[in-house]
């Protein structure tokens, strides 16, 4: 690097580094200092100052207006004399700066200087203009940094201030939502808008003030196995029995194998006993296990309980969870605003516990969001924002889930449907593929919002179905017939 570029460097450096301390220090004066003492938020927001120096550097190298100058400058600095025509070809260029910079103009001076001199005063006026035009530029170069990073520093501090602002409003709903500051600080990339925090807090709100709907986001979370059985199902679904091969019951000679069973031995083996010259190879062959015998097998009937590939969950275990969240037109207004309010509670549960969530916002058509940035807050209050207010079609977002349970990461995962359920029937093929999964251990959840029954539905899909009537506040769970 040239001593013009780092001595540039270190200027721009240290004018950052000033304004990164005015930085903290207007910050410990506001109404948010108290912030500053919580461990994560502090570590976060120097993470963000150092991202904030970073490209406040990169942005003053990209957009520096005396880049040309500098270059022209550069190389005249790396000459000790230069000819007649190289110094007009300077002075030119000299010109040109200091009309940028709006300086008045001196060319004459320079010209009348160089002509009324010896040799040595050529050289001495070479000299003259190159320090010349080097504190120009530094002082140019200087007061333009200083007032972009002025800029850029007043805008990131009301960022900065902004999101702790937003940090100390949703961090009020902490116990509403089960959570802690942590949440927010490791989820969220601190680029929420006024909007998404007064979203946040409408929903966190209702929330707050409806115990019951707390305890159904609580069951639902649970992720339980079904607990109603399922006499149709056991008829429909009968798997009889396989024949398994078990090595254990000799029924049969299959062929021929190498061990110690002296029960079975080959008639040629157990001969070489009569011999003392063959006993003793006998002997070696036993302890190699290299006696040949006959091998036995047998069929016996049984049933495969459980297949590795799909492990089932056990009791109140808590695993992956894909809701499907109904948008459309007959859930606009309070169905809508309570549903949501479900889903960011069960969102950040799942961060919290750090378990996968794939949520499907449908109506007519759909829209998938996995959880598993770590800007996943932001992630999920953006997609809540959403509504398609068209018609209802469960269809598409129930094969859509099912669909995400032959993943890995929600093969064990729980479906959970929140609805007012004004729909149709699902499809024979869909309702199969639902029971299929079932076996595996895949619980399937609705809930309806409304003061109506799910009696259009068949009610064999769902292993619990609850109804959360918003006008009483009441929660009811219909059995399953």
């Amino acid at each position: 690097m040239s001593k013009l570029k780092s001595a540039a460097s270190k200027q721009t450096y240290a004018s950052i580094a000033h304004l990164t301390e005015q930085l903290y220090s207007d910050l410990r004066q506001s109404s948010l200092k108290h912030w500053l003492g919580e461990h994560k938020v502090a570590q976060r927001l120097d993470e963000r100052v150092q991202e904030w120096a970073y490209q406040a550097k990169n942005n003053l190298d990209t957009q520096h207006p005396y880049q040309l100058a500098a270059e022209q400058l550069e190389k005249w600095l790396a000459l000790d004399q230069v000819s007649a025509e190289q110094f007009q070809q300077m002075l030119e260029q000299y010109q040109a700066f200091t009309q940028q910079m709006g300086l008045p103009e001196l060319s004459d001076f320079w010209q009348y200087q160089l002509q009324q001199g010896s040799a040595s005063s050529a050289l001495l006026q070479f000299q003259l203009l190159k320090e010349k035009w080097q504190r120009k530029l530094t002082e140019a170069v200087t007061h333009w940094e200083f007032e972009q990073l002025a800029q850029m520093r007043d805008a990131f501090l009301e960022e900065i201030k902004d999101f702790l602002a937003s940090l100390q409003k949703m961090s009020r709903h902490n116990e509403t939502l089960g959570a802690d500051t942590g949440i927010f600080i490791d989820y969220s990339s601190g680029k929420l808008t006024a909007q998404d925090v007064q979203s946040f807090e409408e929903w966190s709100l209702y929330l707050d003030g409806d115990a019951e709907l707390k305890r159904l986001c609580r069951l639902l979370g649970s992720a339980q196995p079904s607990r109603y059985p399922r006499k149709a199902l056991a008829a429909k679904i009968h798997t009889p029995p396989e024949q398994l091969i078990r090595q254990q019951a000799s029924e049969e000679i299959a062929g021929i194998q190498l061990g110690q069973d002296l029960g079975w031995a080959l008639p040629n083996e157990l001969a070489q006993l009569a011999d003392p010259d063959l006993q003793i190879l006998f002997d070696l062959k036993y302890l190699e296990s290299n006696i040949m015998s006959f091998h036995l097998q047998g069929q016996q009937a049984g049933k495969v309980l459980d297949d590795p590939k799909h492990p089932k969950k056990q009791l109140g275990q808590k695993g992956p969870m894909i809701v499907c969240l109904d948008t459309s037109g007959s859930m606009h207004g309070q169905p809508e605003l309570i549903s949501k309010a479900m889903c960011l509670y069960l969102g950040v549960q799942a961060m919290r516990e750090k378990r996968p969530m794939y949520l499907i916002n449908f109506s007519t058509h759909l829209t998938a969001l996995s959880l598993q940035t770590r800007q996943g807050l932001d992630d999920l209050i953006h997609f809540l924002s959403q509504s398609f207010h068209g018609g209802t079609d469960i269809i598409p977002a129930m094969e859509h889930a099912i669909g995400m349970l032959e993943s890995p990461e929600f093969q064990n995962a729980d479906i959970a449907v929140i609805s007012d359920f004004i729909m149709g029937q699902l499809s024979i093929e869909l309702m199969e593929q639902v029971e299929c999964f079932r076996q595996r251990g895949t619980g399937f959840y609705a809930v309806a919002i409304g003061s109506f029954r799910l009696d259009h539905l068949d009610k064999g899909l769902f292993d619990h179905q609850w109804v959360y009537q918003s006008s009483s506040g009441k929660v009811i769970e219909l059995q399953s017939s």
